[in-house]
């Protein structure tokens, strides 16, 4: 039985045949910037509020602007490669809309001014909900820990090009996955990245508690 320190101050992880040379730092280091070779940039047209930039082969970098705006940088190979993909059109906000419209204009036609200042309202506050309702997203996940790490959300406009991101993202994650060691020595190194994750304020303790509690479980016997 072989004692391994995944993190300094971090618990001693018992682990049946895992060398004890093995550096888990090594699998989670971030290129500084003068060693960065930026291979794209993904910015959406309008409406985006996020940009992603892939370089070294196997890290993106993600920005979101606006209010909760962040920066963060993602190693691919503990980034699980198939995305979830959320649609919400806000259907039944968009139907409301609709109704107070209709409100203004038989308002207007019948003489019926309150009514139709009413739908005006009507249709105003609903655009606006359903605006912020209605979504195309795509979030992914760490591998094994199940984070949230970032999400793209699709517009019209960039339809094409977000699903060749997709793709690419993908072989880029599942080569990356495959370069770390092999067997229970993997278990080190995704406590590592989310440990990393959690020391950059990228995630919360709680979330990489959950997260280390998940990799354990699946690496467990």
């Amino acid at each position: 039985m072989t004692t391994l320190s995944i993190a300094p101050r971090e618990e001693q992880i018992e682990l049946q045949g895992v060398s004890g040379t093995l550096d888990p730092a090594q699998f989670v280091a971030i290129p500084e910037e003068g060693d960065r070779k930026v291979e794209f940039v993904f910015a959406p047209g309008r409406g985006g509020a996020c940009s992603l930039t892939l370089f070294n082969h196997r890290y993106v970098e993600y920005r979101r602007s606006g209010r909760r705006g962040r920066c963060a940088v993602f190693n691919l190979a503990f980034v699980d490669p198939q995305p979830v993909h959320d649609v919400n059109r806000a259907a039944v906000q968009w139907c409301l809309c609709i109704l107070g419209v209709i409100a203004v204009v038989a308002g207007a036609a019948y003489g019926m001014w309150p009514a139709a200042v009413a739908g005006a309202g009507l249709a105003v506050v609903f655009a606006v909900i359903a605006r912020g309702q209605q979504h195309n997203r795509w979030t992914y996940y760490s591998r094994h820990g199940r984070i949230a790490l970032f999400e793209l959300n699709q517009t019209r406009s960039d339809e094409d090009r977000l699903q060749k991101l997709i793709g690419i993202l993908a072989r880029r994650s599942q080569l990356a996955w495959g370069s770390l060691p092999p067997g229970k020595e993997r278990l080190a190194v995704e406590v590592a990245e989310h440990r990393r994750l959690m020391d950059s304020a990228t995630i919360s303790q709680a979330r990489y508690e959950r997260a280390k509690r998940r990799i354990f479980g699946r690496y467990k016997g």
